[in-house]
């Protein structure tokens, strides 16, 4: 009877086990999104005529060309940052802006959109071009006002392109894979839905 109720005791300490097992594994965390995103240095490339940099057989990874009349940006990733140049189409040599901006450790930067974290930077080439870049290590998102009252007339790369609503004349480019570009889009929809309607709005993302 004694080593009935030992055999009993061992069985139920093993279901117990057992049981405490599956429930961990049901509790554990799901993957991080940026574990399930595609670095920029992994997307798909493109080809750029008269390269500005010279340098598409190295490092650097030709992202986006988007054309606005006469003019084109180009957006590129290089080791661990993210860059944007304009020039002229006719003529390469001449950066009328160029920023660069390395992507965050994951400790710094700020999570402004999905994909973060990002660090960013500003600037203006000439009283009518400006343009801000927020650089993660998986998408780029960028403010750009290419003073030209019409939008892009093409766009070429793994990006979307949508004007900012309550300013039509900038335009907001969104390089990464297609899941991020759409979260990115909604968060900035959502953003901006929410300004107009005079709604406090916060700058996290989680």
């Amino acid at each position: 009877m004694a080593r009935i109720k030992r055999t009993l005791a061992i069985g139920a300490a093993l279901i117990a086990l057992t049981v405490g097992c599956q429930n961990e594994s049901s509790h554990e965390s799901p993957p991080s999104n940026e574990a399930q995103n595609t670095p920029l240095i992994k997307l798909e490339t493109i080809h750029v005529a008269d390269d500005p940099l010279n340098e598409s057989r190295g490092l650097v990874k030709m992202l986006s060309e988007i054309n606005y009349g006469q003019t084109r940006l180009i957006a590129y990733a290089n080791g661990d940052s993210c860059g944007i140049i304009v020039t002229p189409k006719s003529d390469s040599t001449e950066q009328r802006l160029h920023l660069v901006s390395k992507w965050p450790a994951k400790s710094g930067g700020g999570n402004s959109y999905p994909a973060g974290p990002y660090n960013s930077v500003s600037g203006a080439g000439g009283e009518k071009i400006w343009a801000s870049l927020m650089c993660s290590k998986n998408a780029m998102v960028i403010d750009y006002t290419s003073g030209q009252n019409d939008g892009p007339d093409q766009i070429r790369g793994q990006v979307d392109v949508t004007q900012v609503s309550n300013s039509p004349s900038t335009s907001r480019i969104i390089i990464g894979d297609p899941e991020v570009r759409k979260q990115i889009k909604n968060v900035a929809e959502d953003r901006e839905s929410r300004l107009q309607s005079g709604q406090d709005i916060g700058t996290k993302v989680t």
